[in-house]
């Protein structure tokens, strides 16, 4: 926890308590006898690997083993009897961890004292292991061997791992990167990838690298995503969070635009095209950092820049993209003498509903940007029908209806989702769920989901507004036609939702009026 902008005695004692328990291998030791246990953890009483000795748990049947594997993350490898509560005891404690649990990276070891009663052939060709031997051929020299081989390859499998992971989370990422919420996911899966490249721990525990990387306007923050200590560091916090020490080599960065790698810290600087300054990234790090390591260290801060600036000039063209989406629809309405309040409170209607019935989160946005463009054909509707008060010939209807296919007309050659979606809204947004609406006569679930919700937004937002051929209806009197209408005109599911949510639509209803 920071106080102050410093960090607690408690945090420090327990952060190194956890340092120290980082820095060790754990390795499970299984076997019926308690001397094997003895005698395997004196002769590698003063193994290191990595500057990290070994944790050694004990376990005396493959039984007690599941349980310590289920509850002790990271075994880096075991060491497993063979014969113990039952003569393959240890050969189904191996095709639990790999079977059951799915467990690849754990490094096993199997050890037997009667290698009769085991083939090696068959037990290296039937079972996922990574060495066999007799307890007898086990000197010191050789446990010492296969130890280092079997750690040194569960490092190079869980980085390995680690940077699938963070690989993953970077296409996952990608794919909206243009929305600003994604953007720190995004920042935080190169932080991740980043750490475990350098193997740097584990990223996702407050025990693993301290670092962080922040879009940064002078002193404040604008995004950051953080590891180790800073995991939980937010952008509103960053500078009374920021400890004594590391401000001024940070600030020192910032000023002279240069990298700085002091006291175990290393913080780079990337100036920004655009319009904040730039981005910071500091790290903890007690290893000594090559100039392989420094390239790459490199390579992603810029990488993380140019990500930051494509994503904030996407923002900027799809708010464009939106104001320009509003105010068409405002004219349109304008001109029919409707007022924009309406196509706000459609689309805001709308959203919600989309939400409740479940899309995507980028249906439930494109939506709300799409839903005004909903009667964009009655541009074309000549202002004697569009704007007559009282009730349209036969004739004259059957004009107006064309609005939905010119709508949908003007849209539908657009390669922008919002516009498909608007496209698809203007044509279908007066079809009826019992198949007696407009322009194709199209029924239940055939009508495209997002016309269906913008129906009933529609006709419930314009039932409530003064238009030149009626008077507004009581809230009641239109509540008591939504009802009526369930299963005819709307879709019955989105009429349930509506009624349960009643509150938030009459909430925006008022809160938005004309």
């Amino acid at each position: 926890m920071f106080k102050n902008g410093k960090l607690t005695l408690k945090d420090d004692i327990v952060s190194n308590e956890a340092k120290q328990k980082e820095s060790l291998w754990n390795v499970l030791i299984v076997d019926d006898e308690p001397d094997i246990h003895e005698v395997t953890k004196l002769a590698l009483s003063g193994f290191m690997f990595e500057h990290k000795k070994c944790n050694f748990i004990s376990a005396h049947s493959a039984e007690e083993a599941k349980e310590v594997i289920r509850n002790t993350p990271n075994i880096a490898l075991a060491l497993v009897d063979v014969v113990m509560e039952t003569e393959d005891a240890g050969l189904q404690l191996v095709n639990y961890i790999r079977n059951e649990l799915d467990n690849r990276i754990m490094r096993i070891i199997l050890r037997t004292g009667q290698p009769g009663q085991a083939p090696e052939e068959k037990v290296i060709y039937d079972y996922d292991i990574n060495d066999y031997k007799s307890k007898s051929e086990l000197t010191t020299q050789k446990l010492y061997t296969s130890i280092l081989t079997g750690l040194r390859t569960y490092r190079d499998m869980s980085s390995l791992e680690r940077s699938r992971q963070g690989l993953k989370k970077i296409i996952q990422a990608t794919s909206s990167i243009e929305k600003m919420p994604s953007l720190e996911s995004f920042l935080s899966a190169l932080l991740e990838q980043l750490i475990a490249l350098l193997h740097l721990g584990d990223y996702t525990s407050d025990q693993g690298a301290s670092s962080f990387i922040a879009a940064v306007n002078d002193d404040s923050c604008l995004h950051i995503a953080g590891a180790g200590k800073f995991q939980s560091m937010t952008k509103n916090l960053f500078s009374e969070q920021m400890r004594d020490n590391i401000r001024p080599l940070v600030m020192e960065a910032i000023s002279t635009q240069n990298e700085v790698h002091r006291d175990g810290r290393y913080i780079l600087y990337r100036p920004s095209v655009l319009n904040y300054s730039g981005f910071v990234l500091y790290i903890e790090i007690d290893d000594i950092l090559d100039e392989m390591d420094k390239d790459m260290i490199r390579l992603f801060l810029d990488k993380a820049t140019t990500a930051y600036e494509n994503a904030e000039l996407t923002q900027e063209l799809e708010e464009s993209q939106r104001e320009i989406i509003f105010t068409i629809s405002e004219i349109g309405e304008q001109r029919s003498k409707e007022t924009g309040q309406h196509v706000k409170r459609v689309a805001m209607y709308s959203q919600l509903l989309a939400k409740l019935c479940g899309l995507s989160e980028q249906d439930v946005d494109n939506i709300y940007v799409a839903s005004p463009m909903h009667d964009i054909g009655k541009i074309a509707i000549p202002d004697s029908i569009l704007k007559k008060p009282g009730s349209l010939t036969d004739e004259e209807m059957s004009i107006m209806k064309t609005h939905a296919q010119i709508g949908h007309d003007m849209l539908k050659s657009s390669k922008r989702e919002i516009l498909k979606m608007s496209a698809v809204i203007a044509k279908e947004h007066h079809e009826k769920y019992d198949g007696s609406g407009y322009p194709n006569a199209i029924k239940g679930e055939d009508i495209h989901i997002v016309a269906r919700i913008v129906a009933l937004a529609d006709v419930f937002d314009a039932l409530g507004s003064n238009r030149v051929y009626k008077e507004k209806w009581d809230m009641d009197k239109i509540l008591e036609l939504i009802k009526e209408e369930r299963g005819k005109h709307f879709d019955p599911r989105l009429v349930d939702l509506f009624f349960s949510n009643l509150d938030a639509f009459l909430e925006i209803h008022n809160n938005n009026r004309d």
